[in-house]
């Protein structure tokens, strides 16, 4: 977590965001750089060892964050999350970043069940059920920000990534589905469809030969940091935004449009 909380510009002041998969990478970017923004951040994380170090540095900072463990493709358990966050914070949930992601690489002929249903139990059953939730928040305080994490794996795939490029696509449809029933009520949804990102866990799949063949292949020379994307999001999230509905925000230094 970077960043000059005196420096902040409060654009999230007295909005209460919740953000998933908050514990580590672009989530908890994410998560920080809201409350930098004076939001009240929920930090939700399937992981209570991830989660708790995350909430307590930014309590360190003298900013607003409580944690919630969660597996956020457990209906119930989700939505209760999301009604008890409204209780705490004493207002609607005004913003929801859909960042939680499980996967797991294979070729075709490997894919199992276990992977099949938690890839999109957590990314995409998970989408449903928050919104679900958070509509009628939302609603009542006269409209909000939601923001699905897609990836440019579906845009530009790549091999053993079948389940997954499935997932981010779906995410990007319901996206603009959602935009439009939700947009007469005040209520934008919109995606960030960031590129190869330098976060801990994309790293580690890479040695160095190939992060510096993958880096290469970007226009502008490298992976983009989790802050970039933090950065995207609270323009999504601010009042910055205000007529951007339905938007694929692609957040990859140009990889996914270079030529192969």
């Amino acid at each position: 977590m970077t960043g000059n909380v005196a420096g902040a510009s409060q654009k999230l002041a007295g909005v209460s965001c919740v953000v998933t998969g908050a514990a580590r990478g672009i989530g908890q970017a994410i998560a920080a750089r809201f409350a930098r923004e004076g939001a009240s951040v929920a930090c939700l994380d399937v992981s209570e060892k991830r989660l708790e170090p995350t909430v307590t540095g930014l309590l360190g900072l003298g900013l607003q964050a409580r944690g919630y463990v969660v597996d956020v493709a457990a209906r119930d358990s989700l939505v209760q999350a999301l009604d008890q966050i409204a209780s705490d914070f004493g207002q609607p949930i005004g913003v929801l970043v859909n960042n939680a992601m499980w996967t797991r690489f294979q070729p075709l002929e490997e894919v199992d069940t276990e992977t099949l249903e938690r890839t999109f139990g957590v990314g995409l059953h998970a989408l449903v059920w928050g919104l679900q939730a958070v509509v009628p928040q939302m609603k009542r305080r006269g409209g909000g920000s939601v923001i699905n994490l897609g990836s440019t794996g579906a845009k530009r795939a790549v091999g053993c990534s079948l389940v997954y490029a499935a997932l981010k696509a779906a995410v990007v449809g319901l996206t603009r589905a959602a935009a439009v029933e939700l947009g007469p009520h005040g209520i934008r949804v919109n995606a960030l469809v960031p590129g190869m990102i330098s976060t801990p866990a994309a790293l580690a799949n890479f040695d160095e030969p190939t992060l510096a063949e993958r880096s290469a292949s970007v226009p502008l020379g490298r992976f983009g940091s989790a802050d970039e994307i933090a950065n995207a999001a609270l323009f999504l999230a601010s009042g910055e935004s205000q007529y951007v509905q339905g938007a694929e925000l692609v957040i990859d230094g140009g990889w996914s449009i270079a030529a192969r």
